[in-house]
């Protein structure tokens, strides 16, 4: 998996290419968390679910299903928002949480992602793995292996997700000023 602080930076550089709602915060903080979330399927392990499992680590709630099912009850936290707001914040919270997966997905480490889960509970790798994967105990995270994590993370998605946020926020204000 790529690091809780990785997802997070997706999730938020997804919202550039969004109409930030009248309750930002909400959709700030939802957005990064969403992109964060897939990974409380850790807890599995302490409870004996097997990793290959449709409930095990990078299984259901790593899936475009969960991506879903996660944005639609955010909206909740939105329902003073008109209809097309609401459409377009569900389009954003479900890219983000969806981001995991595909970050996931890009690692070099793990039995792969159940994209599909609870239909198919088959796992995927892409093809081009550049992401190291970061190790699912939080201590050993911040060790000489975990600054290398960062770097790498830093090179293959902070750098392209700063900069694709601040392309979109530049042609985001473009186009207003037009």
């Amino acid at each position: 998996m790529a690091s809780a602080f990785t997802h997070t930076v997706v999730g938020l550089a997804i919202a550039a290419g969004f109409p930030p709602p009248s309750r930002s915060a909400r959709f700030w903080v939802l957005g990064a968390g969403g992109a964060a979330i897939p990974d409380l399927d850790v807890i599995g392990y302490r409870l004996g679910v097997p990793y290959d499992s449709l409930f095990g680590h990078r299984g259901f709630t790593h899936s475009l299903a969960f991506a879903a099912l996660f944005a639609g009850l955010c909206l909740v936290a939105f329902r003073g928002n008109s209809a097309g707001e609401r459409r377009l914040i569900w389009l954003y919270l479900f890219l983000a949480t969806a981001s995991h997966g595909v970050l996931d997905a890009m690692t070099s480490g793990g039995g792969g992602v159940a994209f599909f889960a609870p239909f198919v509970n088959e796992r995927y790798f892409f093809p081009w793995r550049p992401i190291l994967v970061s190790p699912l105990d939080p201590r050993r995270f911040f060790t000489a292996r975990g600054i290398a994590i960062l770097r790498n993370e830093f090179v293959w998605v902070w750098t392209p997700s700063i900069a694709f946020a601040l392309v979109t926020r530049a042609l985001r204000r473009s186009t207003a000023v037009t």
